[in-house]
């Protein structure tokens, strides 16, 4: 019979992206986090993370609860892009126009071939390169790992945690800053709830999440100006 199928029949429909596919995944949205600039590629790498966090979630925590913190990703997801809508994210401001652009944006490329890249976007893939080394060769050492945690976890939390870390602490800008800042959360609350299993701090933490994504949408309203433009 036909109808909406249960959380345990979309687990196993994915069964086959659960375990490490899930965690190689997750190393692949946060590092693209970390080096896409368009606003709207960096949401769809944020909306996919959470929809596999909610798969590793799924591994120590009951399905139902991996559900609510994929939902909690998900109105998150739904805030951020409502905000990019209404302060025009990613378009010029009336004020500023297209050869003021250039005349800043014109120290900042590099020329390699035919094609001029822009040196902060070569940085950020530079760096996560040496990123995505450090937290595999840190995953495939016992010393620093959780033994009771599975393997597979253990690399989505350093993922999540590290590349977290490195994309709040390079920017300024609101939005990319607070994605970095919900990577990071995401990956703590993988470590926490793979230690202990409590629903009231997964309801504070999911709480959290969405403060956060307030906080941050706030922060882009109120830096919608030439001056966070030129920043």
């Amino acid at each position: 019979m036909g109808g909406i199928p249960t959380i345990y029949e979309f687990l196993a429909y994915l069964n086959f992206l659960r375990g490490t596919p899930a965690a190689i995944l997750v190393l692949l949205t946060a590092s693209l986090i970390l080096v896409l600039p368009d606003w709207r590629w960096l949401l769809l790498a944020l909306i996919l993370q959470y929809l596999v966090v909610g798969l590793l979630f799924a591994d120590v925590l009951p399905p139902h609860l991996a559900f609510m913190k994929v939902l909690v990703g998900a109105f998150i997801c739904l805030i951020l892009y409502i905000t990019a809508r209404q302060v025009n994210f990613g378009r010029l401001p009336e004020d500023v126009t297209e050869e003021e652009v250039g005349q800043l944006e014109e120290e900042r490329l590099v020329q390699i071939g035919p094609y001029s890249l822009p040196i902060e976007l070569l940085f950020r893939v530079f760096l996560a390169l040496i990123v995505i080394l450090t937290i595999w060769a840190v995953s495939q050492s016992t010393g620093f790992l959780l033994t009771e945690v599975p393997e597979h976890v253990n690399l989505a939390i350093l993922s999540l945690t590290g590349m977290g870390l490195v994309t709040f602490s390079l920017t300024g800008e609101p939005l990319k800053a607070g994605m970095g800042l919900l990577t990071f959360m995401t990956g703590f609350e993988l470590f926490y709830h793979a230690i202990e299993h409590s629903i009231a701090m997964l309801v504070v933490l999911s709480i959290a999440d969405l403060i956060i994504a307030l906080s941050i949408a706030y922060l882009m309203q109120a830096r919608h100006s030439f001056l966070a433009f030129l920043d």
